[in-house]
C-alpha cells in the first residue's frame, strides 16, 4: 500500500505543480474563462512550463529529489495565495438520460485505466526510452551527452514531466501522469462542446476518444501521444477563444503550448504550423496591427520552447532534429542508410498497398493498436462542412494529420483523433439518441475483452485489470517477470555485467530497469559498426574480393577513387586500401591523411589492417562518391588494390585522372576473423555480447562461442549473454 501511496503522491504532485503554474500563469495574465475550461487549460499550460524549467534543472544538474519537492509545494502554496478563482458559469447540463446511461461505461474505464497505469510500467517503448532516458537523467540528476541512443536525442518535453512524478513515485507515477492527460482531454472537449453551444456533442467526442482502445493504452503508458493530442487540442481551443475575442493575452498560452508540442515530439511541429497558418489567415483578412504582434507573439514563444532541445542537439549531435535529415546536417552518430531504411518501414511498413490502412488502424490493428471500429465512421466527419465550427475542425484534423505519412502506426493518429470524434458527433447533431447509442456501442466495442475478439491476436491492447499489482498484492518483480521480457534480460545484465562494463545487445532492454551500460545495435551508427564488424565473418560480408587497379607508374602526392555505380541500393565499402610499386607494398605512414565524400569518421578503417573492420558509405551508391589519400609526400605507385566483400556487386570504380586496369580477384578469407572481430568489438569498449533470435550472429555464438572467444555467463529465453575473452 505504501508503493501505491507513492506513485499516487508522485502523480499527483506533478500534476498539481502544472496545474498551479498554469493559474500563476492565467492570473498574471488577466484571462478570463469558464471555470472547467480556466482549470483544465490552466493545467496544460502549467505544465508547458514546468517542462521547460526542469529542462534547464537538467542542464544544470539540479534535478534532485528535493528539488522537485520545493517546486511542487512552492508553486502549490503561490496558487493558494496569488491564483484568482476562475469566472463563474451557468451549468449546461447533459439530459438526465444521456448522464445516467453515461455514468456506468465511464465509472468502469476509469477504473480500468487507473489500474492500469498504477501497476509497474512494462510497455515496450515506455520501459526502453521513455522512462529508460528518464531513469537515467534520474540517476546522473541531469542530462548527460548520449551518443549512442537515436531515442536519448528526441525532444523529451513530457519525459521532462515524468523525471518529476518519477522522482517521487518512481515508474508508474510517470504512466499515472500521463494518465491524467487522458482524463483532461475528453472534459476539455467536452467544455468545447458548451462553448459553442453544443454541450452533449462535445461529451458524446470525448467519451469517443475516451472509448478508443489505443488511446485508453496509450494514455496509461509511459508514452507521449495523447499528452500531445491533449495538448494539440488545448491549441485548437484557445486559438478558438482568441478568434471569438480577440484578447491578447491568449497568445501567450497559445504560443507555449503549441511549442511544448514539439518538444513533446517532432511530429508536434503540426501545433505551430496550425497556430501560425490561423493567425497569418486572420492577418490577412483583417490588416490589423494587433494580430500582427500577435504572431510575432505566438512565434517567438514557439521558437522558446522548441530552441532547447534544438540547441542541445546541435552543441551535442552536430544535428538539430537527430536522428533525422543527417543528409542536411552529416554527423558521426547516425547513418543515412539507417535514417532511410527507418523511413521506408515507417511509411510502408512493407506492405504491398496501404489499403487495409484504414482497417487496420480502426479495426484489425497490424499498424500497432485500434482506434476502434467507431472511427470507421470518420468521413461522415465531412458533413461538418456546412457549419463555421465543423469547417475550422476539418482544418484542425488536416494540420494534425500533416506528420502521419511519415509514420502509418496508428499511434501517429491520436493527435487528430479530438477533432476526427468532434466531426463524427456534429455529424450525428440531428439526433440525441444516436449520438447515445454510438458512445454506448464505443464503449462496449473498447472493453479488452471484446476488442480480443476482433482484433488480431497479441494486438497492443489493454488486456485487463491488473488490480493485484496494482495493489501490491503481486510484486513488481513477479507481475514483470511474467510480463516482460525485456525486464528479465535487464535483471540479468544487472546481476552478472559489472558496474561500468558495456554490453552491445541485438534486442532492445528495459533500461527504465537497468543500470548497465547498454548498447543497442541499432540505436547509433557505433552499434551499427559493431554489428558490421561481428557480421564480417558471414558469408558475402567476408572481405575475399581484390578489387585491383594497375597502371604505369606514376608519382603522386594525392589519389582520388571515384564510385562510377548507382541505383542498385547497394552500399560501397572497403575493407582494406593498399598501394604498391612493383612488388613492393607501401606502409601507411603518419604523414598520410585521408577523407571520403559519405561518412568520412571511419575512412581510417580502410587503412588499419585489420580484415574485421571496413569504411562504408553508409548511404545508398551513387556516381560521384569518393575517397581521397593525400600521402603528405611523393611517392610512386604502380597498383592500387581495394579489399571488400562479394555482396557488392554493382560497385564499380575509377581512380581519378589515371588510366587504371580493373579487375577483379578472389582473396582467402583471413584467418581467425570470427576471434578478430570480438577481440576488434572489446578494443572499442565493449566488454559482453547479448545475442538471441533467429538471426545468424546468434546461431553462430550460441553453437560455438569459444570460435569466438566468448564464454556464456547466463541465458534467458533466447536471449544469451556472452563475456568476450
Amino acid at each position: 500500500m505504501r508503493h501505491l501511496l507513492s506513485i499516487l503522491f508522485g502523480a499527483a504532485l506533478t500534476a498539481a505543480a502544472s496545474w498551479s503554474i498554469g493559474r500563476l500563469l492565467f492570473t498574471r495574465l488577466r484571462i478570463e474563462l469558464r471555470r472547467l475550461e480556466y482549470e483544465l487549460l490552466a493545467g496544460i499550460a502549467g505544465a508547458a512550463l514546468l517542462s521547460f524549467l526542469i529542462f534547464f534543472l537538467c542542464v544544470a544538474h539540479l534535478a534532485y529529489v528535493p528539488v522537485f519537492w520545493g517546486i511542487g509545494f512552492v508553486a502549490l502554496a503561490l496558487n493558494w495565495k496569488f491564483a484568482t478563482a476562475p469566472m463563474a458559469e451557468a451549468p449546461a447540463r447533459l439530459p438526465a438520460l444521456q448522464r445516467w446511461i453515461f455514468t456506468a461505461p465511464i465509472v468502469l474505464f476509469t477504473l480500468l485505466y487507473l489500474s492500469n497505469s498504477l501497476a509497474p510500467e512494462h510497455s515496450p517503448d515506455g520501459q526502453a526510452y521513455h522512462l529508460g532516458n528518464v531513469y537515467r537523467f534520474f540517476r546522473q540528476h541531469g542530462f548527460e551527452r548520449i551518443t549512442t541512443n537515436m531515442y536519448a536525442s528526441l525532444s523529451q518535453g513530457v519525459e521532462m514531466l515524468y523525471l518529476f512524478a518519477f522522482s517521487l513515485g518512481r515508474h508508474a507515477a510517470a504512466a499515472t501522469f500521463h494518465c491524467c492527460f487522458l482524463f483532461a482531454l475528453p472534459l476539455l472537449m467536452f467544455a468545447y462542446g458548451r462553448r459553442i453551444g453544443k454541450p452533449a456533442m462535445g461529451a458524446c467526442a470525448g467519451l469517443f476518444v475516451f472509448f478508443s482502445p489505443l488511446a485508453g493504452l496509450d494514455g496509461v503508458i509511459a508514452y507521449n501521444d495523447i499528452a500531445l493530442a491533449a495538448c494539440g487540442f488545448a491549441v485548437f481551443y484557445l486559438l478558438e477563444i482568441w478568434r471569438e475575442t480577440r484578447r491578447p493575452a491568449l497568445i501567450i498560452p497559445i504560443g507555449l503550448i503549441a511549442g511544448f508540442c514539439f518538444a513533446i515530439k517532432y511530429t508536434g511541429f503540426a501545433a505551430a504550423l496550425y497556430v501560425m497558418a490561423v493567425l497569418l489567415w486572420e492577418y490577412v483578412r483583417e490588416r490589423r496591427r494587433k494580430t500582427a504582434v500577435a504572431i510575432a507573439i505566438a512565434l517567438g514563444l514557439i521558437l522558446v520552447m522548441a530552441a532547447p532541445w534544438l540547441i542541445r542537439n546541435w552543441l551535442w549531435l552536430h544535428n538539430p532534429v537527430s536522428p533525422f535529415y543527417n543528409r542536411l546536417f552529416p554527423n558521426p552518430y547516425t547513418h543515412i542508410s539507417f535514417e532511410d531504411d527507418y523511413r521506408h518501414y515507417f511509411r510502408t511498413y512493407d506492405l504491398p498497398s496501404l489499403k487495409p490502412l484504414f482497417w487496420g488502424v480502426t479495426v484489425h490493428g497490424q499498424f500497432g493498436g485500434v482506434l476502434g471500429p467507431l472511427f470507421l465512421l470518420t468521413p461522415l466527419a465531412l458533413l461538418g462542412l456546412r457549419s463555421r465550427e465543423g469547417r475550422r475542425i476539418l482544418l484542425a484534423v488536416a494540420f494534425f494529420l500533416l506528420p502521419y505519412p511519415g509514420n502509418l502506426g496508428a499511434r501517429f493518429l491520436l493527435p487528430a483523433l479530438p477533432f476526427a470524434a468532434l466531426g463524427i458527433a456534429l455529424a450525428f447533431e440531428f439526433s440525441q439518441r444516436l449520438q447515445t447509442a454510438l458512445v454506448v456501442a464505443a464503449a462496449i466495442l473498447a472493453w479488452p475483452s471484446v476488442t480480443q475478439s476482433y482484433a488480431m491476436p497479441a494486438n497492443f491492447q489493454i488486456t485487463g485489470m491488473p488490480w493485484k499489482a496494482m495493489l501490491g498484492i503481486v510484486s513488481q518483480d513477479d507481475f514483470l517477470a511474467k510480463n516482460s521480457d525485456a525486464w528479465i534480460t535487464a535483471r540479468m545484465l544487472d546481476q552478472y555485467v559489472p558496474e561500468g562494463k558495456r554490453v552491445w545487445t541485438t534486442e532492445a532492454v528495459a533500461e527504465a530497469y537497468s543500470k548497465t551500460k547498454v548498447l543497442v545495435n541499432y540505436y547509433s551508427a557505433e552499434g551499427e559498426l559493431i554489428q558490421d564488424i561481428l557480421y564480417s565473418p558471414m558469408g558475402g560480408a567476408t572481405p575475399t574480393q581484390d578489387l585491383r587497379g594497375t597502371f604505369p607508374a606514376r608519382e603522386l602526392t594525392h589519389l582520388r577513387i571515384l564510385q562510377k555505380a548507382g541505383g542498385s541500393g547497394e552500399m560501397w565499402s572497403i575493407a582494406e586500401m593498399r598501394f604498391f610499386h612493383g612488388t613492393e607494398e607501401l606502409a601507411p605512414e603518419k604523414s598520410w591523411s585521408y577523407t571520403a565524400s559519405s561518412f568520412p569518421w571511419d575512412i581510417g578503417l580502410a587503412f588499419d589492417r585489420n580484415p574485421a573492420t571496413r569504411w562504408r558509405s553508409w548511404d545508398a551508391t551513387h556516381p560521384g562518391m569518393s575517397i581521397d589519400v593525400n600521402f603528405g609526400h611523393t611517392v610512386t605507385i604502380d597498383r592500387v588494390e581495394l579489399l571488400g566483400p562479394h555482396n557488392e556487386p554493382h560497385t564499380a570504380i575509377a581512380l581519378d585522372g589515371i588510366d587504371a586496369h580493373l579487375e577483379k580477384l578472389d582473396v582467402p578469407v583471413p584467418p581467425n576473423l570470427r576471434r578478430l572481430a570480438t577481440a576488434t568489438v572489446k578494443a572499442m569498449g565493449i566488454d559482453y555480447l547479448l545475442t538471441g533470435g533467429q538471426g545468424w550472429l546468434a546461431q553462430e555464438t550460441h553453437g560455438d562461442p569459444a570460435k569466438w572467444g566468448l564464454v556464456k555467463v547466463a541465458e534467458r529465453g533466447q536471449g544469451w549473454l556472452f563475456e568476450i575473452q
